[in-house]
């Protein structure tokens, strides 16, 4: 993922709301078999989405499909795991 976390955020908002591929679609693309959808993963506490590396940039961004919170992790240097970065805000995010 090649943006800015703010992009990547209402890009995440947009995709997991059934705006950029029909539900249908997401429904397909969300069900996983060991962990992997169809260019997605089941990420920490529910979350789907995707986590890569490009170049020493290193994302994890994703949405909750129970409300639509969204999670956008960036870092300019390699990370060995940056969904543990991710962690605190997505159970941030679970708590009432």
């Amino acid at each position: 993922m090649a943006s800015d976390a703010p992009s990547l955020a209402r890009w995440w908002r947009t995709f997991c709301a059934g705006e950029i591929v029909s539900q249908s679609s997401l429904t397909e693309m969300t069900t996983f078999h060991d962990g992997y959808g169809l260019g997605l993963f089941s990420l920490y506490g529910g979350t789907v989405g995707h986590t890569d590396h490009l170049a020493g940039y290193v994302s994890w961004a994703g949405c909750v499909p129970d409300d639509g919170s969204v999670v956008v992790v960036l870092s300019n240097r390699v990370v060995d795991d940056i969904g543990s970065m991710a962690i605190p805000l997505v159970t941030a995010l679970r708590t009432d």
